[in-house]
């Protein structure tokens, strides 16, 4: 059984549940219900079970009837090993498992706000993972060496469980190279693709374009992913719209495939402040041979090799994010091709989601004793 926070998280690892499903294992998946939830069953042709799952909740009872789900729901199937991704199946969903003598692997796909845990609440998250991850038959992925050393510096986690993989992976077969030639100068574009969370830099991204179209007025800044208006994690909605009423940038919204939207890019950017692990974004804008501009932050950093496939700059520092872009617009254009080349080079050979799927099906085997091998027969 597979859990993430979300249904799309659960479609976007849709190759690691092919091999496993074409090895003969009967695979279940969980998550909190989005619009991909139906795709699960029809195009993957798995059992999806809903969970009743916020993952910026901080209610202490939505998270017990949480647990409460994972263990009615372990307890029914009795699943010979259990994978969990995102910070609360990963808690919530081990405990469970523990409490049943269920293998688990967990995926650490980036701290986020729970390295900025303070007082009580840091007390009682680092007390939950410690115990999440204190059983036998626990094992612990994360996608960069900065989350595991927190880890195992406030000894969450036995370093002997731990693997650091190379993030999500991505299908470097799927996300190649569309052919494109470079933009003129003058008419550059740049691609933020994410949550329009703040700690991810959205606005520092629109700030930043702002200040290039005064030198690069013809230049365009596209921006895709989700906007939750409700909650002030997110861009506050009237800064947004002013940017778009004032032409600085250009909202997409979410779309179901963003092949042709990073097509059109000429460089894609994520100055996040956030503690991700690799952000798959820039994994897949990699992959498609892409220039990035990436804040230097934990996992932002991990594709991004500074002069040689992009940028590297600090975070939140919107003018240094600002000079970054002019620098790259003024490239010549075999110098934005060679940042594209490295960029698929980097995405190949360290990020390509194959070694992502063995480690997870080398671990089950270790974990079940069971072959994860496609049966040909």
């Amino acid at each position: 059984m597979l859990s993430c926070n979300t249904a799309w998280n659960v479609f976007s690892r849709k190759r690691l549940l092919i091999t496993l499903s074409g090895a003969g294992w009967d695979v279940t998946t969980m998550a909190a219900a989005d619009t991909f939830s139906d795709r699960i069953t029809t195009e993957l042709s798995l059992p999806f079970i809903s969970l009743p799952m916020e993952s910026d909740s901080t209610s202490i009872i939505q998270d017990f009837r949480l647990f409460l789900k994972f263990l009615s729901l372990y307890r029914k199937y009795r699943p010979a090993i259990v994978l969990h991704i995102n910070n609360k199946p990963n808690i919530y969903g081990t405990l469970a498992a523990n409490m049943l003598g269920i293998p688990s692997i967990s995926n650490i796909t980036g701290l986020g706000i729970v390295a900025e845990k303070s007082g009580i609440m840091k007390v009682l998250v680092y007390a939950l993972y410690r115990s999440a991850f204190s059983s036998k038959n626990a094992r612990v992925f994360f996608q960069n060496n900065d989350d595991r050393k927190f880890f195992l510096d406030n000894r969450l986690v036995a370093p002997d469980k731990t693997t650091v993989i190379p993030g999500s992976g991505v299908d470097t077969e799927r996300f190649a190279p569309s052919g494109k030639d470079c933009s003129p100068p003058e008419e550059t574009c740049f691609l933020y693709n994410g949550r329009l969370l703040v700690s991810k830099g959205i606005e520092d991204f629109i700030e930043a374009a702002r200040k290039v179209k005064t030198v690069y007025p013809r230049s365009t800044f596209i921006i895709l992913g989700e906007h939750d208006t409700e909650n002030p994690i997110f861009i506050d909605n009237a800064t947004l719209v002013q940017a778009i009423e004032q032409g600085t940038v250009v909202y997409r919204g979410t779309v179901d495939n963003v092949i042709p939207e990073v097509a059109m890019a000429d460089c894609v950017v994520l100055p996040s402040r956030y503690r991700e692990g690799v952000p798959r974004a820039l994994l897949e804008a990699a992959a498609m041979g892409k220039p990035l501009i990436a804040a230097n932050s934990v996992g932002t950093r991990e594709p991004v090799s500074h002069e040689k496939n992009g940028y590297l700059v600090p975070p939140a520092d919107i003018d240094a994010l600002k000079d970054a872009m002019i620098r790259f617009i003024e490239l010549l254009p075999e110098e934005k091709k060679r940042f594209g080349a490295e960029s698929r080079r980097i995405a190949v050979e360290h990020f390509a989601d194959s070694v992502v799927i063995g480690r997870y099906t080398s671990t089950i085997e270790a974990l079940t004793g069971r072959s994860t091998e496609k049966d040909d027969a």
